[in-house]
């Protein structure tokens, strides 16, 4: 019978065959004995040859597993000094933790490039009237503001107003976001005058929203969204928004966002107007009992008459009879 002896199984391989083995690079084993992370075990006594031993397998393995599954040269290299089964867990708990808060972010950098693809295709196949108002619900969203000059409304006034957001942005070290477009007030509508202190606006993604001036909330809930060519100052889109939410059992609640999807650096010259989506605030309107009772009691008014109207022309045509 064959005997197993250490020499049988401590064979030494070169950096070509350890490499082969584990299908990586010579390149990269190079590199590993450079950081420190993997270094050849046997040196030949006569040349000094340096070779990889055979019982090195294992560990090299589980370094290419590691490497496999996202973890740094560096967690590696610490782990490999402290290595034990409790830490091995608590390393592969960490990186998996790790991983899961990468899949989200890129879910949703997968679902921002599904909005994007369909704010292109929208624009593409907009036809004015064929886009009805959908209701979408949306959750807090604040958004840093700066006044549109009022003796300035156009295109130049608002790309004005929109730097003057960024730079107050930079000022006071908040990151606005990639979404802007303009803000208009409530109250403004509702006395006819629309572009009365509107501005510029961008969404800010902050955790903790910082307590400077010009910021405003957009709060949570439903809101009428209808998508449309024009700037903000043409207020045509908007005086139709608002028509179809009175005209529809609704009324606004909020202060409005005309969000700017594409701006016409993306168009050919068929398009000389920016595509956005206004989106209003609404809620169902309340039809309230003392309003609804009057016009039961008219209704039973009404036909209390009728009722005394027909009763007399029956008396009436009696007595004609009879006489």
């Amino acid at each position: 019978m064959h005997q197993i002896s250490f020499d049988s199984i401590n064979r030494r391989l070169s950096i070509s065959e350890m490499a082969q083995i584990h299908d990586i690079s010579r390149q990269t084993l190079i590199y590993y004995d450079k950081i420190g992370l993997f270094r050849p075990a046997i040196i030949d006594d006569v040349n000094g040859y340096r070779y990889y031993s055979t019982l090195q397998i294992p560990l090299l393995r589980e370094i290419c597993f590691l490497r496999s599954i996202g973890m740094s040269l560096e967690d590696i290299r610490k782990h490999n000094e402290y290595n034990t089964s409790t830490s091995t867990i608590e390393l592969l708990e960490s990186q998996r933790d790790k991983l899961n808060k990468q899949v989200e972010t890129l879910k949703a950098q997968l679902r921002q490039i599904d909005k994007r693809v369909n704010v292109y295709r929208e624009a593409e196949d907009y036809h004015g009237e064929d886009y009805k108002p959908a209701i979408e619900h949306f959750p807090d969203r604040w958004v840093l503001y700066h006044e549109w000059d009022q003796d300035d409304m156009t295109r130049h006034g608002y790309h004005f107003s929109l730097m003057r957001v960024w730079n107050e942005a930079e000022r006071y070290d908040i990151l606005p976001s990639r979404r802007w477009g303009t803000l208009i007030f409530k109250e403004e509508v509702e006395r006819g005058t629309p572009l009365h202190n509107c501005g510029a606006c961008c969404i800010i993604d902050e955790d903790k929203m910082p307590d400077v001036p010009g910021m405003y909330l957009l709060k949570e809930g439903d809101y009428v969204c209808m998508p449309k060519y024009g700037m903000s100052f043409n207020v045509e889109p908007l005086d139709k928004l608002v028509n179809w939410i009175s005209e529809n059992g609704y009324e606004i609640v909020g202060d409005i966002y005309d969000e700017c999807l594409l701006d016409t650096i993306f168009y050919d010259d068929d398009h000389e107007l920016d595509f956005g989506e206004l989106q209003i605030p609404i809620r169902r309107k309340e039809v309230s009992s003392a309003n609804s009772f009057p016009q039961i009691a008219r209704d039973q008014s009404d036909e209390r008459s009728s009722h005394g109207l027909l009763h007399q022309q029956e008396k009436q045509e009696t007595d004609r009879r009879t006489a």
